[in-house]
């Protein structure tokens, strides 16, 4: 479970019991989540930097700058998000690019672009799939979300489902 989950759960359950004598710091919130796992959490403002990376399970894919595999949804519709509660992304947060600022040398520059989600940020999309991360992807490299819920594909740097 990533901190920032751990940390959503221990401020939900503590709204919902009686107020503490004492309120714990954000320090010792983090400690009691536990290590971080799982792709770091992108800022609105960041720059999006993709990659083209080899999967041992399912081929090349694309990746983040800290080599996390990206996934689409099929649900999805042309540069549009149906995963936008978040109960999904807690779990499969969008990439987000400010101002469709993208780097990526290795893409086909056409494939590349952004679209604005409800809250006003920018989701990256590559041939016009929004691409997401995935939380339980534990290390770079990973492919885990591969097939998740029969919807969830790592990416392919021509922008389909990645396959073998």
């Amino acid at each position: 479970m990533s901190r920032f989950v751990a940390f959503v759960l221990l401020v939900v359950l503590g709204a919902c019991s009686a107020p503490p004598e004492e309120a714990a710091t954000l320090e010792e919130l983090e400690a009691a989540a536990g290590p971080a796992v799982g792709p770091p959490q992108v800022l609105p403002g960041d720059i999006a930097k993709l990659r083209v990376e080899q999967s041992p399970a399912v081929g090349p894919v694309v990746a983040d700058r800290d080599h996390y595999t990206l996934y689409l949804n099929t649900e999805d519709g042309s540069s549009k998000s149906t995963c936008l509660e978040p109960e999904c992304t807690l779990v499969w947060p969008p990439l987000l690019a400010a101002g469709g600022k993208i780097e990526a040398p290795e893409l086909d520059q056409k494939l590349l672009g952004t679209m604005k989600r409800p809250d006003g940020t920018e989701q990256v999309t590559i041939g016009g799939h929004p691409v997401y991360r995935y939380v339980d992807d534990e290390q770079a490299g990973d492919a885990t979300g591969h097939g998740k819920d029969d919807r969830w594909y790592a990416i392919a740097p021509n922008g389909s489902k990645a396959s073998r």
